[in-house]
C-alpha cells in the first residue's frame, strides 16, 4: 500500500490517494472530515479525478455532515449511545454492567464495563485511562515511523513523553524531549504525524520564525491544511 502524501483538490474538495492491490476505486469520508480515495496501482490521476467529480456531491454532503459534529468534550454526557472519537473513527459508547471495569475498542464501538453504570464521572475517568493506555502503545510506533521517513533531516530527539495536556497537542523542550498529548489518540494518524513533525522541527529551530516554517514545509508539505483541520478539534 502506497499513500500519496500530496493533498489533491477538486473545487471545494480536498482528498488524499492511497494506492493498493485492490481492483476498484473506493472513496471514503472519515469522521475527522478527511477524504481518502483508495485506488488500484497504476490508476491515472485523470481517472481518479473523473470518479471523484462523479461522486462530488455525495462526498461533499458527508464531509460537511461530519464537520457539523460537535467534538467538544465539555458537552459530552458519557452515556450509552453517545459518539466519541478513536483513531479518527466515530465510535458509539456502549456501557455494560460488570464487576470488573474494562474498556474495549472494536468495530466503531467503545464498550465499557463497570459496576457504576450511572456514574458519568467514573465512566469518563475509565475511558480516558484507556485512551492514555492506547496512546502509550501506539504513539512510539508512529513516532519512530516519522523519524525513519525523515532520517535525511537527522533529527535527534532525546526522548518521548506521552501525557495528558489540556491546552496543547505537543511540545518540545530545550533538552530535545518531545511530548505528545494523549488526546491525539482520538484523531487520525495524519494529525498525529503532523504534531510529531511540528515538534521535531523545533529541535533545530526553537521558535516559529521563517527558517522554522521553511523546514516544516520540507518535512511536512501539507502542514497548513492539516493544521487548519486540526484546529476544529477542541481539547
Amino acid at each position: 500500500m502506497i499513500k500519496d502524501q500530496k493533498i489533491h483538490r477538486i473545487e471545494d474538495l480536498e482528498f488524499r490517494i492511497i494506492y493498493s492491490r485492490r481492483r476498484s476505486i473506493v472513496i471514503s469520508v472519515h469522521p475527522d472530515s478527511s477524504v481518502i480515495v483508495r485506488v488500484p496501482y497504476l490508476t491515472s490521476l485523470k481517472t481518479i479525478s473523473r470518479i471523484v467529480r462523479e461522486k462530488y456531491s455525495w462526498v461533499l454532503k458527508h464531509r460537511d455532515n461530519y464537520r457539523k459534529l460537535d467534538n467538544n468534550p465539555v458537552n459530552k454526557s458519557y452515556t450509552p449511545g453517545e459518539i466519541h472519537l478513536f483513531h479518527g473513527n466515530q465510535s458509539v459508547l456502549k456501557i455494560e454492567k460488570s464487576d470488573k471495569p474494562y474498556v474495549r475498542f472494536y468495530d466503531n464501538t467503545i464498550e465499557l464495563g463497570t459496576e457504576k453504570t450511572d456514574d458519568t464521572v467514573f465512566i469518563k475517568k475509565l475511558l480516558y485511562k484507556e485512551y492514555k493506555k492506547e496512546a502509550l502503545k501506539y504513539f512510539p510506533e508512529l513516532f519512530n515511523k516519522v523519524l525513519r521517513e525523515k532520517e535525511n533531516q537527522m533529527f535527534k530527539p532525546s526522548g518521548l513523553v506521552i501525557r495528558t495536556m489540556k491546552r496543547r497537542w505537543g511540545s518540545c523542550s530545550n533538552k530535545g524531549v518531545l511530548t505528545l498529548s494523549t488526546e491525539l489518540i482520538k484523531l487520525s494518524d495524519i494529525y498525529i504525524e503532523y504534531v510529531i513533525a511540528h515538534e521535531l522541527c523545533h529541535l533545530k529551530h526553537h521558535n516559529h520564525g521563517s527558517q522554522y516554517y521553511k523546514l516544516l514545509s520540507e518535512v511536512f508539505p501539507e502542514w497548513k491544511t492539516v493544521r487548519k483541520e486540526l484546529r476544529r478539534y477542541i481539547q
